[in-house]
């Protein structure tokens, strides 16, 4: 019974490693992805993982920023940390957020958004979105120092990936297949308890009201993008996901510094 027990657990945490590494597949450039295709569970429960990986991201942009401490200035040093994460996650999400700009220039014209939407071109709504995304990124953490500056590198990232399992929960995706038919699959509502337990247990830890403040805003404009994404399109896509990503963690950075 006990060897039985000693293998069921072996196999639980094999799994859990195998989501993570989904997780962390999915959200960054790093080369961590199975040789061999997983399986739609576990596809899915790698959703939850999200936040664990956003703090992953922070703690290494942390310690960038503690290496680019030599630097005096606190705009510059930002900016090259906001680059960083861009260039972490391969820009996905803030390319989703440009694909979500340009498609609200459709106004009420659902296919035509849609249309856009698949379209990998950028317009002149996207580029105006990513200059103000980056730009309210950069005046934000530089208006931080010291320890709240460090939490905010921390958490920002995390918040925006829970953030991006939470506006996809119990609500249609518009896509007949594509990456987010297995991610978005069954399991959503398990996903969001463990990525927000996680989330919760390394705010616990931070021992800090700034990040649970941060939450609250996150929660808020969660609420408010999917009521949005509803009443618009009817459901999201992972452009509509990623740009979900990139506005909460714009929001946070806000917050920690206000």
């Amino acid at each position: 019974m006990k060897a039985a027990d000693a293998g069921e657990a072996g196999q639980a945490v094999r799994r859990a490693m195998l989501q993570m590494r989904l997780a962390a597949g999915f959200l960054t450039i790093l080369p961590v992805m199975p040789a061999q295709a997983a399986d739609a569970d576990a596809v899915a429960g790698s959703l939850g993982w999200f936040p664990m990986v956003g703090l992953a991201m922070g703690a290494m942009l942390a310690l960038e920023d503690r290496i680019l401490g030599l630097i005096p200035n606190a705009a510059l040093r930002s900016a090259l940390v906001i680059v960083t994460l861009a260039i972490m996650t391969g820009a996905v999400h803030l390319d989703g957020l440009a694909d979500t700009a340009d498609a609200l220039g459709a106004g009420r014209d659902r296919a035509r958004a849609l249309e856009i939407l698949r379209d990998s071109r950028i317009g002149s709504f996207g580029a105006i979105a990513l200059f103000f995304v980056l730009g309210i990124k950069i005046l934000a953490l530089a208006a931080l120092a010291g320890r709240t500056r460090w939490l905010a590198i921390l958490f920002a990232p995390a918040l925006a990936r829970w953030a991006m399992v939470a506006v996809s929960f119990r609500i249609d995706y518009l896509r007949a297949a594509g990456a987010g038919v297995p991610l978005l699959g069954s399991g959503g509502g398990r996903s969001l308890a463990i990525a927000s337990a996680m989330l919760a247990t390394a705010i616990a830890i931070a021992a800090s009201l700034r990040p649970l403040t941060a939450w609250m805003v996150a929660l808020v404009g969660v609420a408010m993008l999917r009521s949005f994404y509803a009443r618009w399109l009817g459901g999201v896509t992972g452009d509509l996901i990623g740009a979900a990503g990139e506005l909460v963690e714009a929001l946070v950075l806000i917050a920690m510094a206000a």
